[in-house]
């Protein structure tokens, strides 16, 4: 009996002995070590602030969580095995909402521990809710066929509602669709998904909480043949007497249009209507709109639609030459007016000056006869007292 409770003693000793001996080697062998997998954040009660008309946005998509596990189940580990969430209702006025993790994989729950979600607690911003009417556009990507030219893109629809934060909507600047047209030489339709862009023309790709009224937008593009046409001018009437037109010039020369191929081959150029240079004397110039002159089913490829035709008026070489002829001639005879007026005044001046000359002879001439009839006179009463005598 004595020998009996020994042996037992004996074995339980043993067994504990050998017990130890294994969690030693296990440890050893098999320790444990620390992981971390990045997990999607999951989002309870969505509709928490809908009866208010807000909307709510959180300051992350993902958490990180941390975890303990032997070396030999840490392979097994994967994100999808942890349940990341918060709850919109645990919402406080300073916008900290507590992160929750639990283990959804059982088989693992005995070799997973000390499970950590980092950060423990997210930010959720609450905005009033906004809804905003675009116009869908349209955007080409890649260049069409040469000698073909997209003319038309529809959509439909045509008007797209986004609804978000005030913040959100506001960085919105247009809404369209981006449109493969590279190598097209034939109308096509198709589906595109709606994208935003900025007021740079980019795309933003980051307004997860942002509602369309419709994601996808169907699309038509029409492709016509194009051509480019001459544009001719004439001209009618005469230029007034003594003119006329040196030629005739229009500007652009040429202009591309677009549209069904039978009437494209069935054209060549675009003639103007006539320009009328009755009776001008200076260059005539006058525009005109090509849209008014194209026929009908065919389009301008181009927004520029307005052609300018001058007329060059010139003075005629004879007509140039008898008017200066005339000039010279005027300016001639006035020249030789000139000449008489100055010679006439110069004559007139010689005149006075000999008139004034002779004055004094004339004087003194008489005066001589005076004196000589004075002497005439003494001698005659001299030889009258000799004869007395």
């Amino acid at each position: 009996m004595k020998l009996i409770k020994e042996n037992t003693v004996l074995k339980v000793f043993s067994l504990f002995l050998a017990l130890l001996l294994w969690l030693i080697v296990f440890n050893v062998s098999n320790p444990e070590q620390k992981g971390t997998r990045t997990v999607e954040l999951n989002i309870l009660n969505r509709d928490a602030f809908s009866s208010e008309n807000k909307t709510w946005e959180v300051d992350r998509n993902t958490i990180t969580v941390s975890y303990t596990v032997r070396s030999n189940q840490a392979n097994s580990v994967k994100a999808s095995d942890f349940n990341v969430y918060i709850d919109l209702n645990d919402y406080s006025i300073t916008g900290s909402v507590p992160v929750y993790v639990e283990l959804k994989n059982t088989e693992n729950g005995g070799t997973i521990q000390d499970i950590v979600a980092k950060p423990s607690v997210v930010h959720v911003t609450v905005e009033d809710l906004q809804t905003k009417k675009f116009t869908l556009t349209t955007h080409r990507r890649g260049k069409e066929k040469d000698g073909y030219i997209v003319s038309s893109i529809h959509t439909e629809p045509e008007i797209i509602y986004a609804t978000g934060a005030e913040s959100a909507i506001g960085r919105i600047s247009s809404v369209g669709v981006l449109i493969n047209v590279d190598g097209l030489s034939e109308s096509t339709s198709g589906k595109e998904k709606v994208v935003f862009y900025d007021a740079n023309g980019k795309t933003i790709d980051d307004l997860e909480n942002v509602s369309l009224s419709q994601q996808e937008a169907e699309y038509t593009v029409v492709v016509h043949k194009k051509k480019d046409l001459q544009i001719s001018a004439t001209t009618v009437g005469t230029p007034q007497s003594g003119y006329s037109l040196e030629g005739i010039s229009v500007s652009p020369k040429t202009v591309s249009v677009s549209g069904n191929e039978n009437l494209l081959e069935g054209i060549g150029s675009i003639t103007l209507p006539a320009l009328d240079i009755s009776s001008v004397n200076s260059d005539v110039v006058k525009k005109y709109s090509l849209e008014d002159f194209l026929p009908k089913g065919l389009s301008l490829t181009e927004p520029n639609n307005t052609v300018t035709v001058k007329a060059k008026i010139q003075k005629n070489t004879e007509s140039a030459k008898e008017t200066k002829e005339t000039e010279e001639s005027i300016k001639s005879t006035e020249e030789s007016a000139s000449e008489s007026q100055t010679e006439s005044s110069s004559g007139m001046e010689d005149g006075a000056e000999k008139k004034k000359e002779s004055k004094p002879g004339a004087f003194s001439e008489k005066k001589g006869t005076e004196e000589e009839n004075h002497q005439n006179t003494a001698e005659g009463k001299s030889a009258g007292t000799e004869t007395k005598s």
